[in-house]
C-alpha cells in the first residue's frame, strides 16, 4: 500500500541506522493516549504486532499533490515541530500491517475520550472501559469533506521509497524566524 507521512528527522535517522522506527509513548500528548492506546488495541486485534508502542499515522497514495500535502502539515504540525524539521517520507508497505480509518471518526473519538478524561479530572490513564468509548474502526468516509487516514506499526527502511526534507511554507518560517525561542541557532 502507497502511503506517506510527515515526520521528525530522528524518524529518518532511526530508519537508516536501526533499520526501523518505532514511536514512543512519551512522544504521544499524555491526553490522546488512552485512544491511541485504543488504535494498537484494535491493530493487536487484527494481528497486527506493535512492539507495545504507539502506531505512526500516514496517509494513503504518492504524495503527489503538494498542495494536499501542506495542507495536512500546516493542520498538523506545530510551528515547534517545523523548527527541528520535518521530512516528508514516501512509503510501500504491506497491507496486512495497515489499518485504514476516518479521519473524521477518528477526531470525534480523540474529543470524546479527551472529555471522559477531563471529566474525571486526569490527564491520562485507563479513564473508561472501551465499550464507554466505542470507536468505528472501518475505513468508510463521514462526507465528502471526511478523509481516510492509515496508521502503521512501525516505520521499516525496507518500506521507504524516498526521504526527503519537506520545508514549512514562506508564513511559518517567518513566524520561526521572528519567535526567539523557535530560531535556530548556529
Amino acid at each position: 500500500m502507497r502511503l506517506w507521512t510527515l515526520q521528525a528527522p530522528e524518524v529518518v535517522a532511526a530508519v537508516r541506522h536501526e533499520g526501523r522506527y518505532l514511536a514512543e509513548w512519551d512522544r504521544v500528548v499524555v491526553n490522546c493516549r488512552p485512544a491511541f492506546r485504543a488504535v494498537v488495541s484494535e491493530m493487536e486485534r487484527r494481528d497486527i504486532d506493535c512492539h507495545s508502542a504507539p502506531p505512526v499515522w500516514c496517509w494513503p497514495g504518492r504524495a503527489l499533490r503538494r498542495n494536499s500535502i501542506r495542507h495536512t502539515a500546516n493542520a498538523l504540525l506545530g510551528d515547534d515541530q517545523w523548527a527541528r524539521g520535518v521530512w516528508l517520507l514516501k512509503l510501500d508497505v504491506p497491507e496486512s500491517v495497515t489499518l485504514t480509518t476516518s479521519y473524521s471518526r477518528w477526531n470525534d473519538y480523540l474529543d470524546v475520550t479527551m472529555r471522559m478524561l477531563r471529566d474525571k479530572g486526569i490527564s491520562d490513564g485507563p479513564a473508561f472501559a472501551a465499550a464507554a468509548a466505542p470507536m468505528d474502526w472501518g475505513a468508510e468516509l463521514d462526507s465528502k469533506w471526511d478523509r481516510p487516514q492509515v496508521v502503521i506499526p512501525e516505520v521499516r527502511d525496507e518500506w521507504v521509497l524516498r526521504a526527503r526534507p519537506f520545508p514549512p511554507d514562506d508564513e511559518t518560517s517567518a513566524r520561526i524566524a521572528a519567535d526567539p525561542l523557535l530560531r535556530v541557532r548556529d
